[in-house]
């Protein structure tokens, strides 16, 4: 064996990239060149020894800046996944099986706790939860210093390394695969009749066909990252506290922005398609975006009003509102989109007490949710939420009788 190799098989394996390298055979490579070895989290106080020893250096602390990885699998939530296959895409070894539109489901003597899939998920229905002993040996860490549990991770270790590269070596054949029918169908002669008709015409249909394809992908692909751009903002206002603070609000900025940039995409690229509905059903993305951004202003202003705030900021949201108002009378006039016959009729007063005795409900009953998904929650925590959730209940229909 080669000295990365020998510095390979110490590594976890788990491919999880917090050495800032793509996977372990890389950061074998960097240890080879000189680089530390002390930047591996999942392998912990026990690789770095290992390592240590194979090279005849120092051991080294581990590297705090890399952030810390106990023992953890992966569990997905069944019930809330959409069968996107992102994670599966994600996980470097094929540990999630499903398929698409279909629930997915983590293989848990397989998982190595890389957390690589977490982040792809778009409804976050992926959660990291303790490796526990009694389920499955750890891959990696100082939980044990046995020679059969060392033993039992060096095995563990090298079935990942075959996962990992048997799926490198699946891909790589995809692709090659994809590549071969590609080349194929660019070479396929076209059909008898066509040759001796007109050669011509039927490649130029054929080159249509190809693009007309290729834009109803792009449509669509647009479609789904504009759905998932407004689920993330949606579940990301409902999550936050009112008011959010400063790192939500920072966060609620940067969706509302992907939000933005995936509707004009999907909305360029509508353009692009030749019409055949009716001009009336085509909608104007600044004509919706102007209507979005008055109701914001004029829901922050109502807030401010019941919150009593002071003069200086209700000035200032009032004078956005008026901005948001004027902004939507320009956009009313510029778009080709006729305008509703609307009929004022006279709303219901609010009963603003109401309404905050339902907005304390529903936090309550978030509140409660988020315990019971929580394993380390104790009887103790989840009897006081339930209490404070029936609480809010009493409230609430103690108002509505009266």
């Amino acid at each position: 064996m080669s000295l990365i190799q020998r510095i390979d098989a110490l590594l976890p394996q788990t491919q999880c990239g917090k050495c800032g390298h793509p996977g372990c055979k890389p950061y074998a490579e960097g240890i080879a060149q000189g680089e530390a070895i002390n930047k591996c989290p999942p392998g912990g106080q026990e690789t770095i020894a290992g390592l240590a020893q194979l090279l005849n250096v120092a051991v080294l602390e581990l590297d705090s800046s890399r952030g810390q990885a106990p023992a953890q699998i992966a569990f997905i939530r069944e019930a809330e996944c959409i069968g996107c296959t992102k994670c599966i895409q994600a996980c470097p070894i094929d540990a999630i099986v499903g398929a698409a539109k279909l629930m997915h489901t983590v293989i848990i003597d397989e998982c190595t706790g890389c957390d690589l899939c977490v982040a792809p998920c778009p409804v976050d229905c992926i959660e990291m939860q303790p490796l526990h002993l009694a389920t499955v040996l750890p891959v990696v860490g100082d939980l044990a210093t046995t020679a059969e549990e060392r033993q039992a991770r060096s095995t563990k270790r090298d079935h990942t390394r075959r996962r990992f590269e048997q799926r490198n070596a699946r891909l790589q054949r995809e692709e090659e695969h994809k590549l071969a029918e590609r080349l194929a169908r660019t070479k396929r002669p076209a059909p008898v009749d066509e040759v001796s008709s007109n050669p011509v015409q039927a490649a130029i249909e054929r080159v249509r066909a190809q693009k007309a394809a290729a834009m109803d992908a792009a449509v669509k692909k647009a479609k789904i990252n504009l759905a998932m751009s407004r689920s993330q903002l949606n579940k990301s206002l409902k999550a936050f506290g009112h008011p959010p603070t400063f790192e939500q609000q920072s966060q609620l900025i940067i969706l509302q922005q992907q939000f933005e940039v995936a509707e004009q995409e999907l909305s360029s690229l509508e353009v692009s398609i030749p019409v055949v509905a009716a001009p009336a059903t085509h909608k104007d993305p600044d004509l919706k975006r102007a209507k979005i951004q008055f109701a914001m202003r004029r829901a922050e202003l109502k807030k401010a009003q019941d919150n009593h705030a002071d003069a200086q900021q209700l000035a200032a949201l009032s004078a956005a509102l008026t901005a948001a108002e004027q902004a939507l009378h320009h956009a009313e006039e510029g778009s080709e989109q006729p305008r509703p016959d609307l009929q004022r009729i006279e709303k219901r007063p609010i009963d603003s007490q109401l309404r905050q005795l339902k907005t304390a409900l529903a936090y309550a009953r978030a509140d409660l949710s988020k315990l019971e998904r929580q394993p380390a929650t104790s009887e103790t925590e989840l009897a006081v939420a339930r209490q404070h959730l029936d609480e809010a209940q009493r409230l609430v229909d103690a108002h509505v009788s009266t």
